[in-house]
């Protein structure tokens, strides 16, 4: 369990079992989660986020990607208390090789780069594994957590939301009630590409 959903679950038992205890917890999870030991040993504030990619063999045009990535972006903004730069521009191309994090791997010059010129505690890196826009709607994404510090892993999630089975749907739904306040939306929200990637970065930034 997450401490943000550790923090939400003692909160809610304090306030003498209420009813409802209404809120994103209240959402089932679709994604999973790996966490160093040490990860509260790591000071970390400031945040890049490196562009998306799409992995080998995920069909996807750059618009796209930079949908879902827009998407993760507000999400984590929303969910976490890290405060996030997105690194674009001339620079970064000069800092990145091609697909320098991709491959499972993380250059120590690389990330050494990137931690002096923005002044960052830690890399978001993020790739799209699965898309489908047809109705019903498939994404799946993993992102990882780098220190900037020692160029470990930190923290690792994975989700893949499939809007064929019934408790992705049902999930969709409580969402929409408890998050947007209006369970009208999850027809939406299912049928919308960037509505979708809301929820699914929803899955995602709930665990972090």
């Amino acid at each position: 369990m997450s401490r943000a959903l550790l923090h939400a679950a003692l909160l809610c038992a304090a306030v003498a079992a209420a009813p409802g205890c209404l809120g994103p917890t209240e959402v089932p999870l679709m994604g999973s989660a790996r966490i160093t030991s040490d990860f509260d040993s790591y000071a970390i504030s400031r945040v890049g986020i490196v562009p998306f990619g799409a992995l080998e063999g995920t069909e996807l045009v750059p618009h796209e990607v930079g949908e879902i990535e827009a998407q993760f972006q507000a999400e984590f903004a929303a969910s976490t208390p890290y405060e996030l730069v997105a690194l674009r521009g001339l620079d970064l191309a000069e800092v990145l090789t091609p697909e320098p994090f991709r491959q499972g791997t993380y250059s120590p010059t690389t990330i050494r780069t990137l931690r002096d010129r923005y002044r960052l505690d830690a890399l978001l890196l993020g790739s799209v594994t699965t898309r489908d826009v047809i109705p019903p709607q498939v994404l799946g994404a993993q992102v990882d957590l780098v220190s900037c510090e020692t160029g470990a892993v930190v923290w690792s999630a994975s989700v893949v939301v499939d809007a064929s089975r019934r408790e992705v749907r049902d999930a969709v739904e409580v969402w929409a009630r408890h998050t947007l306040g209006d369970p009208g939306e999850a027809p939406l929200t299912l049928l919308a590409p960037g509505r979708f990637a809301r929820f699914t970065a929803f899955q995602l930034a709930r665990l972090l």
